[in-house]
């Protein structure tokens, strides 16, 4: 075989297995998705339930001072009941303590209500705690997992490259330039397998004299319409039948 040709089929062998480690190293990515999605769920129930929780604090606060507010009025009022001189006003006057009286049982009820919501609250919002706690360190772990993981691909990456290196410096600069154009090419093929008769990069059918001509690999060749560089690979004999298997 041509030493050319030799070397641009290893040479395309290194490079497929460099952009099939970059696409691993790409794909790690996406896998973090998940972890993350579960933690921007867990924390958005959180941060709910939090704002939750301070309103109603607020709501407790401002029981609060309404219930001392009432409170203040029923006492003013009751320490003027003895300077009450009729009968009538003290009617009206009784009446508007029990007004107040009332308006305070009914605060009072509203506060039990907004404890007791505050008392539940607490319990949802150390389960939900628990949850972003756990999510978080799911994805650290993620992380961990996959930083290493992109190391690891780096370095196999780095391997290829050097040996890259090596190869390219027997390569001939105009077709290893050419090479590297048709290797930006979408799929990265810049040298592809030449069978029955037909281009395996862009499955086009080789004229019969190229296709002859290829099967040599003598020299450096390309297909007609996609411009790859082509080669011919020996298929293997089939194994011979033995008299023993016969």
């Amino acid at each position: 075989m041509n030493e050319q040709l030799k070397l641009l089929i290893s040479l395309q062998e290194i490079d497929s297995s460099i952009l099939a480690l970059a696409d691993r190293i790409e794909m790690l990515h996406n896998q973090l998705e998940g972890p993350k999605a579960t933690l921007t769920e867990a924390s958005t129930l959180l941060q709910k339930l939090q704002a939750k929780n301070e309103k109603l604090k607020k709501d407790k606060k401002d029981k609060d001072r309404e219930l001392e507010d009432i409170e203040d009025k029923i006492n003013k009022l009751k320490a003027r009941s003895s300077s009450i001189k009729t009968n009538k006003e003290y009617e009206a006057h009784l009446k508007e303590i029990e007004t107040f009286e009332k308006n305070k049982y009914h605060v009072e009820d509203e506060m039990l209500s907004v404890m007791e919501e505050i008392e539940t609250i607490k319990g949802d919002l150390a389960k939900e705690e628990a949850k972003v706690k756990k999510a978080e360190d799911e994805l650290k772990k993620h992380e961990k997992e996959l930083e290493d993981e992109k190391e690891k691909l780096n370095r196999e990456i780095g391997l290829h490259k050097a040996e890259r290196k090596n190869m390219v410096s027997g390569i001939n600069e105009d077709i290893y330039r050419e090479y590297m154009e048709k290797l930006k090419r979408p799929g990265g093929l810049a040298i592809a397998q030449a069978e029955n008769g037909i281009c395996q990069g862009c499955n086009t059918n080789i004229p019969p004299q190229l296709y002859n001509e290829i099967r040599m690999n003598d020299k450096v060749m390309k297909c007609f319409y996609c411009k790859r560089f082509l080669y011919y690979k020996e298929k293997p004999s089939p194994p011979q039948e033995t008299l023993d298997s016969v």
